[in-house]
């Protein structure tokens, strides 16, 4: 399967409803082995409910100039989330179908996980 593939198809939880557009992806980097950097696997979909233009690296967090620019692509993509490729049913020609309920996984846990106070992310990143 190829990015190209994933980009832009529709996503529907496990009761058919639609649950928006993969905008992006999240992989993660294997062991290196001698001299061949680790295979990429990928780990997550980052979908957005109410827009298929990409995030531009903004959803990260980390970037926030221009801010108006910030502001601009965090409200078109409000409401977006990670959705762990372990939750993924089957990628089908017309769109990903899930297999489980939508977790409810902010793009920056920084922010805070819904059904979490502060204090116990601050506590399990400490620890």
């Amino acid at each position: 399967m190829l990015l190209s593939e994933l980009l832009d198809m529709p996503v529907t939880d496990v009761n058919g409803d639609r649950v928006g557009t993969v905008v992006d992806v999240r992989f993660r980097r294997g062991a290196r082995r001698r001299d061949h950097e680790g295979d990429l696997e990928l780990i997550a979909l980052i979908v957005s409910p109410h827009s298929r233009l990409s995030m531009y690296g903004y959803e990260r967090g980390r970037v926030n100039r221009p801010a108006v620019v910030a502001r601009l692509i965090g409200w078109a993509h409000r409401g977006a989330r990670l959705i762990p490729w372990e939750c993924v049913r089957v990628v089908e020609s017309d769109g990903v179908v899930l297999g489980v309920a939508v977790p409810e996984i902010p793009l920056d846990v920084r922010r805070g996980i819904p059904g979490t106070t502060g204090s116990a992310l601050r506590e399990s990143q400490s620890g």
